[in-house]
């Protein structure tokens, strides 16, 4: 790979600047931006329960999950390039650089095609997959056939905006993903509620906000607003450049995959354990949709401390380019700390007022005591979540995505399947909801062990970073 000197404030800033004030300058705006994203999926929830009914949101519930997938191949493709991107932008590597954006789109729209034609077709088996029957198999699918309908757009504007980020351009980033999220939060009261298109509606307020968000990203590049060189005339895939995405997409892909199988053995057991009765109390239908809502919540909750890791994403990973690993460990453990204490102020209020946050989206459902606690017990060790998804950040972004995948698998395969699988059993379909939190102690341990043994790595005499892994 050829090199040549970048004259790149913003580069230098990443590489020079006191790690405090990167956090302070990067962390806003990523938190900003994820906090809406957040709210977005949470006001798909409250007007579909609010104006549609609680089998609708029970119908949405199943197919939310199988969205993960889109996220994930998004995921592969956006956090994969934007690793390699920032540890060339560290390292100089410019060849790296100007074929990026023709790669991504490439492998954007043949991912998206397959994934589009699956979900279209097999769109009442996925459903079926996740443990729906009768009606809200039938909305599900409709709703999850309108979302494909745009799976291009929902990847490649994530996409786009991850290789935005990976520059440091942290603020540009969140302004045009306020933008698209903006939108279809005005959309969806329109589109629900107005017009009456129900789940529809929701489903293609999303495409239409996606959509935006891929001509402002494409509008990024081609106005060559980057601070490295575009080539508009390469349009491949670059096997030297693919081997390090995809190694560390997978890895990123596999976190949306993995809440995936999660969410098919949760619902499949709520199915399993629960009764077709809608006045018995353990009625399948009611706790897909209470079990739904605490998801919702809990992305609201952990959706800020998203945005410390992808702000931590660029400094790690040109700073590691560079070989400056004190300042990559320095920065995981500042961004660790902030991202945690931000966390304990938003759990805190979720603890305290559990009935108020789920009544907001089952308006009409008589929530026990029990569904109070269930609750609790779930949220009770999402303190622990910000040291979990900085270690995932921190080894996707030095391109280790073996060690990022060892951490994935273990919290879900190894641990939280089995839980779910055995606590049901036990206590019935409360014990669906008690499987989460000794399953987030346990990977705690576990990370907190791997990342360790990375850092005492770094500090070999002989140690380099591999660029292209």
């Amino acid at each position: 790979m050829s090199k040549t000197a970048v004259d790149n404030s913003l580069t230098q800033e990443i590489l020079t600047e006191s790690i405090w004030k990167l956090m302070a300058k990067f962390s806003l705006p990523a938190i900003i931006a994820m906090s809406i994203n957040s709210v977005n999926t949470f006001v798909d929830a409250l007007f579909i329960g609010q104006y549609v009914g609680q089998d609708a949101l029970a119908a949405v519930s199943l197919a939310f999950p199988l969205t993960m997938i889109t996220n994930g191949i998004s995921a592969m493709i956006g956090i994969g390039a934007s690793s390699l991107l920032s540890r060339a932008i560290g390292a100089n590597e410019v060849d790296i650089q100007r074929k990026m954006f023709g790669l991504v789109t490439v492998l954007t729209v043949l991912c998206s095609v397959v994934l589009m034609s699956i979900g279209l077709y097999f769109a009442e088996e996925l459903i079926g997959l996740m443990g729906g029957t009768g009606e809200i198999q039938t909305m599900g699918a409709y709703y999850y056939r309108i979302l494909m309908i745009g799976a291009f757009f929902r990847t490649y504007g994530v996409v786009l905006n991850v290789l935005i980020r990976a520059e440091g351009k942290i603020k540009a980033a969140m302004t045009y993903s306020i933008i698209a999220t903006l939108l279809n939060i005005i959309l969806n009261p329109l589109f629900i509620a107005y017009y009456e298109w129900g789940i529809a509606g929701a489903a293609w307020s999303t495409n239409v906000a996606m959509f935006l968000f891929s001509m402002i990203g494409i509008w990024y590049f081609v106005k060559r607003k980057t601070n490295y060189e575009v080539d508009f005339n390469y349009w491949g895939l670059d096997k030297k450049m693919m081997k390090p995405i995809l190694s560390v997409g997978v890895s990123a892909m596999m976190l949306q995959i993995m809440f995936v199988i999660q969410q098919v053995f949760v619902f499949r057991s709520i199915v399993h354990y629960g009764s077709d009765d809608p006045n018995e109390v353990y009625n399948a239908n009611y706790h897909i949709a209470v079990i739904g809502a605490n998801y919702r919540i809990m992305i609201l909750m952990l959706m800020p401390i998203f945005g410390f890791s992808q702000a931590m994403a660029p400094v790690a990973g040109i700073n590691y380019g560079a070989k400056i690993y004190d300042r990559v460990k320095s920065s995981f453990s500042i961004f660790t700390k902030a991202g945690t204490v931000f966390l304990i102020f938003l759990w805190a209020l979720e603890m305290l007022y559990p009935e108020v946050i789920l009544g907001w989206m089952l308006p009409d459902a008589n929530l026990r005591s029990q569904d109070i606690l269930n609750f609790r017990i779930q949220m009770a060790t999402y303190p622990v979540f910000p040291f979990f998804f900085m270690g995932t950040t921190l080894f996707q972004s030095i391109g280790n995505a073996k060690l990022a995948g060892y951490m994935l698998v273990a919290r879900e395969l190894i641990l939280f399947v089995p839980l779910v699988l055995l606590l049901p059993y036990i206590y019935g379909i409360d014990g669906i909801y008690h499987a989460i939190a000794p399953t987030n102690l346990i990977v705690f341990v576990v990370a907190f062990f791997l990342i360790r043994r990375e850092f005492r790595k770094w500090t070999k005499p002989n140690f380099q970073a591999d660029i292209l892994g």
